[in-house]
């Protein structure tokens, strides 16, 4: 069966942890679970189920509020955790939290290239393509886009945000709140389907925890806890 590597982490630190940089190269994380056995092939194309889920777009995009509108059009934009500054408030400044960023850092390490090849792995028409009255919230790039299923938006707010809530567990329900309607919006955007979605989070939950077991991860995990309590964003 096909196994997969999260990703090489490849770490850029801040100056003094030039040795904490140079173990973060090394680290693999391996997943033993092959990726078709973590998420459902997409709906068929031109099942009823596709159809369904095309309703759904049109229907998101034709009751969304002009405020809804600019929130998914931002989130569109932001792939990287300032999505949690709304719940997390002002104390939540990764320029002051090098322990945490260096950790966030690595979460989005192992999400970009699992991201991508699962992607093309499952080889999944975006809605504007199977559907021409599907619009998007904003531009994106001509041609066949087979690109779509798990979306990768949805993915990295479950791995940021698991991530997070088990650092944070008194903001836990608001965080993944934040993730669930940061893959929400991708249906409102236009730019993904309802599954799309649900495998973007079910396999960003499985990732998260398997970094979490980690122990490797573990290290920097309690340092960014340790550095997080003394900002006043956790117990």
């Amino acid at each position: 069966m096909r196994k997969y590597v999260f990703a090489t982490i490849a770490a850029f630190m801040l100056g003094g942890q030039a040795a904490q940089a140079a173990e973060a190269k090394q680290v693999e994380w391996i997943d033993r679970i092959p990726l078709q056995n973590i998420i459902p092939p997409p709906p068929a194309r031109g099942s009823q189920t596709e159809k369904n889920e095309i309703d759904e777009i049109l229907n998101a995009r034709a009751t969304a509020t002009r405020e809804q509108l600019i929130a998914a059009v931002r989130d569109n934009d932001t792939e990287d955790p300032t999505i949690f500054d709304g719940v997390l408030g002002p104390k939540w400044d990764l320029r002051r939290l090098p322990k945490t960023k260096f950790l966030m850092d690595r979460v989005m390490d192992v999400d970009r290239p699992d991201s991508s090849e699962s992607k093309h792995f499952f080889h999944r028409a975006r809605p504007w393509i199977v559907d021409a009255r599907v619009q998007t919230c904003a531009p994106h790039d001509s041609g066949p886009a087979l690109n779509s299923y798990p979306s990768g938006h949805a993915m990295l707010g479950f791995e940021l945000g698991v991530v997070l809530a088990s650092l944070m567990p008194e903001h836990a329900q608001a965080i993944l709140q934040r993730a669930s309607q940061y893959g929400e919006n991708r249906i409102v955007c236009g730019f993904h389907f309802r599954s799309d979605v649900t495998a973007g989070e079910q396999f960003g939950t499985v990732l998260a925890v398997e970094m979490l077991k980690h122990p490797v991860f573990q290290g920097w995990f309690k340092e960014a806890k340790a550095e997080l309590r003394a900002a006043g964003l956790t117990h």
